[in-house]
């Protein structure tokens, strides 16, 4: 059961980091939610300043969604398999991808800080959970715990 409610909370953050991701890259213009950041109406920039940012925004939401890609790829890969790096590679990718956006946001006073932060934490509470003792996702192979063991 534990390991059916990791999978969830693994899976589940990384949707959303990818959703995140993909809202960003559909967006056509900055979103209003900057006007007080800028101190103007986005309405009101230049052209090239708001294709600047707009730009940016998609950049960071392409980089979003590959992250969490990735921490399906590794969650449904070597983590099921019981490789041991793998959970301190999903906690790396999700707090440096999700972490850092809801971060910055928060700095900027963006009041929707609280999305990206609550992906990352439902990939971090899966993760607590999937190494309390006990392992959730034991090795499955001799060699795949003799690595296990070396990299730790």
């Amino acid at each position: 059961m534990r390991r059916h409610i990791v999978l969830i909370l693994l899976t589940l953050g990384a949707v959303l980091m990818i959703g995140g991701g993909v809202g960003d890259l559909l967006l056509r213009e900055p979103p209003a939610a900057w006007d007080r950041v800028i101190g103007t109406p986005v309405a009101n920039l230049p052209p090239g300043a708001a294709r600047l940012l707009l730009t940016l925004l998609h950049t960071l939401g392409g980089a979003l969604a590959a992250c969490g890609l990735a921490v399906l790829a590794v969650v449904y890969g070597p983590l099921r398999r019981g490789e041991r790096w793998a959970g301190p590679v999903v906690a790396v990718v999700a707090l440096l991808s999700d972490g850092l956006n809801a971060w910055g946001m928060s700095r900027l006073g963006l009041s929707y800080f609280w999305g990206p932060l609550a992906f990352a934490l439902l990939v971090l509470l899966g993760l607590l959970l999937a190494f309390l003792p006990g392992p959730v996702f034991p090795a499955s192979t001799p060699a795949a715990a003799d690595r296990s063991a070396r990299a730790v």
